[in-house]
């Protein structure tokens, strides 16, 4: 177990299991990592990645992912991720993705469960569940249903185009 002292501002940081606390790091890679209070740019690890009351630029877990109070641009996991209370841009899981009191613009997931005060602005997944004061904005069939249309309107611009131009 490896542990960066706290206050420490370091550029990068390569280790086994990492605890990570009231620090600044560049980039970080590790079999596992634990931060708390903490900004990290990035975070890459072949385990599971807890991060609390921080941020990082992209967080890549190869195990589970978890965020609370914090967040971050881009959050890939090989596992389940559980977002608290934080936010994130893209939100990718290979197993499934929980947003609780808190959003991401992206989800995509095998399944996916928004919580109280949860949002999601798009959530791409077969198997989507929202509880009561949770919301997502586009789900798989609007998006769908969005793409569809727009590709009636790029054919039709297309075929007026066409017919114009042999003129």
């Amino acid at each position: 177990m490896t542990a960066v002292e706290e206050g420490q501002v370091r550029g990068a940081v390569d280790a086994d299991e990492t605890t990570v606390e009231r620090s600044a790091i560049g980039v970080l890679r590790a079999a596992g990592v634990s931060a708390r209070q903490s900004a990290i740019g990035a975070v890459f690890a072949r385990g599971d990645v807890s991060l609390t009351q921080g941020g990082s630029r992209a967080l890549v877990a190869g195990g589970d992912l978890r965020v609370s109070q914090g967040g971050g641009g881009m959050l890939l996991a090989g596992g389940d991720v559980e977002l608290t209370r934080g936010g994130t841009g893209t939100l990718v899981a290979m197993g499934g993705a929980r947003i609780r009191e808190g959003g991401a613009m992206l989800v995509l997931a095998p399944r996916v469960e928004v919580a109280e005060q949860g949002t999601v602005g798009l959530a791409l997944t077969p198997r989507l569940t929202v509880q009561p004061g949770g919301r997502v904005v586009v789900g798989v069939r609007e998006a769908a249903l969005a793409g569809l249309v727009a590709g009636l309107i790029a054919g039709i611009i297309a075929m007026v185009a066409s017919r114009l131009t042999r003129r």
